[in-house]
């Protein structure tokens, strides 16, 4: 009874209120960044992480090729000689991701122009892009005849710590860089040939680079992480012209990156993979064979995978925040009334299907590069089902409160009405007991007041006698 008085669908408005209420306190915890850590730390783990592009090849400085070379950094007339091997092998481009910043001058063993043998191998080569920041540029000497120079920063950790994309154009970068582009960009359209200029929508939700739409988030591209290692040859066999495989060169992108742990260019990103020692394609040096987490990864490789998420258009797209608002409201508002019309374990066992059946939609989503939110609506359907639950037992307990009462009212007037009749038939009783107890004594007055009556006193005259004297 109390059940069916607490479905009545006119209090359906008070579970309304639940889910709502549960809905707004997830969305000031979103707008205040209560959750903002373990809400990107969860979506990170849905990047799909495809395998690496097999058109890309690295060119590594590890620390193999600094035993042989010596002293990282080195002459430009190392370089030179890598950019030489690199050319011969016809690649498609080279990004050339170590900065050069520096000249070298006269090599004291060759007597050779270090910084001049640099700048006519760049130019030789014809397709080397260089790269720079906004503190650190390349000299004159080299930006001038490198095919183009572009920014290479990344775009700035997220509340987790970890970097998810890259900006198409930095805020602030080197003055060489004039169509103010990132290197991966520029790297592009050397490889492509795209001449028109980088539309970027009115509202920033996307950018138009020749046929390539690239949906943007904050300003930056989210990079599709691949998990595992690219085709790779070391520094030191570029130098001597002995790389395994040049097919994995010609008709290749190459890029040429620094992979020492101690040269600052680590960062930590979305995707985590094993990264097992391996003398000649690892990531550690044999000294340090675990030296890096396994969300981490150099700096150079990651722009890798930006080069490698156009080209395959294979982006990564995160659920608008409108969108995010939209579903915390609506699955707030619906658990909150479906938790008020079930019963306490069939509510359970619902908000427990929902869970999994979100999760299950978020998983997939993933798969084909869509990041949904992975803790917002979650928090909104435990609260919103949490708030219904207790709204529904305050009011099952005033209901059954009301039904004590009534119930204890309706006995206690009960008991008046049959104590009020049990009195009066005592009472009645009582005078009917009484009567028969007094007959005798009614009858004998009974008897002296007619015997009275009919013995006259002789002193008293009769009425005839007082009629006629």
């Amino acid at each position: 009874m109390v059940r069916e008085r607490v479905g009545d669908w006119r209090l359906a408005w008070r579970f309304v209120v639940a889910g709502l209420l549960a809905g707004f306190i997830v969305l000031a915890m979103s707008s205040i960044g209560l959750v903002d850590r373990p809400f990107y730390a969860a979506q990170d783990q849905l990047f799909p992480g495809p395998p690496p592009d097999p058109s890309i090849t690295f060119i590594e400085v590890d620390s193999r090729s600094q035993k042989a070379l010596g002293t990282f950094p080195w002459q430009n007339s190392y370089n030179a000689r890598v950019i030489n091997y690199l050319a011969k092998q016809h690649p498609k481009v080279i990004l050339f991701d170590i900065p050069l910043d520096h000249l070298t001058g006269v090599d004291v063993e060759t007597r050779e122009q270090t910084d001049d043998l640099l700048a006519a191998a760049i130019k030789s080569a014809g397709n080397v892009v260089l790269v720079c920041t906004a503190d650190v540029w390349p000299r004159p000497e080299f930006s001038t005849v490198a095919a183009s120079v572009a920014d290479r920063s990344l775009a700035p950790p997220n509340s987790a710590d970890v970097v998810r994309g890259v900006p198409l154009r930095p805020k602030e970068t080197c003055p060489q860089n004039e169509a103010d582009e990132s290197a991966f960009l520029q790297t592009l359209r050397v490889l492509t040939g795209i001449g028109s200029p980088l539309i970027v929508a009115a509202d920033g939700s996307s950018a138009q680079l020749g046929s390539h739409r690239i949906p943007l988030v904050d300003g930056q591209m989210l990079i599709n992480f691949s998990r595992g290692s690219n085709h790779v040859c070391s520094y030191v066999d570029a130098y001597n012209a002995s790389c395994p495989n040049t097919k994995l060169i010609t008709d290749h992108i190459v890029i040429v990156g620094t992979k020492l742990i101690d040269a600052g260019d680590v960062y930590s990103q979305a995707i985590s993979f094993p990264h097992p020692y391996d003398p000649d394609a690892g990531f550690c040096p044999s000294s340090r064979k675990v030296c890096m987490q396994d969300n981490q990864n150099y700096g150079y490789r990651i722009l890798g995978d930006a080069i490698g998420t156009v080209l395959a258009d294979r982006y990564v797209r995160a659920q608008p925040r409108s969108s995010v608002i939209f579903s915390v409201l609506l699955f707030a508002l619906v658990v909150a009334l479906w938790v008020y019309v079930l019963s306490f374990r069939r509510a359970v066992l619902f908000v427990a299907g929902v869970l999994f059946l979100y999760y299950a939609a978020v998983f997939l989503l993933s798969q084909v590069g869509y990041l949904a939110d992975p803790i917002y609506a979650p928090i909104a359907i435990i609260l919103a089902a949490t708030f219904s639950l207790g709204a529904r037992y305050v009011l099952e307990e005033r209901e059954r409160r009301k039904v004590l009462r009534r119930s204890a009212h309706r006995a206690a007037a009960g008991r008046i009405a049959v104590d009020r009749r049990h009195h009066l038939q005592r009472r009645a009783a009582r005078h009917h007991a009484a009567l028969r107890r007094h007959t005798r004594l009614h009858g004998d007055v009974g008897r002296d007041v007619r015997r009275s009556r009919s013995v006259r006193d002789p002193r008293i005259p009769r009425r005839d006698e007082l009629a006629h004297p």
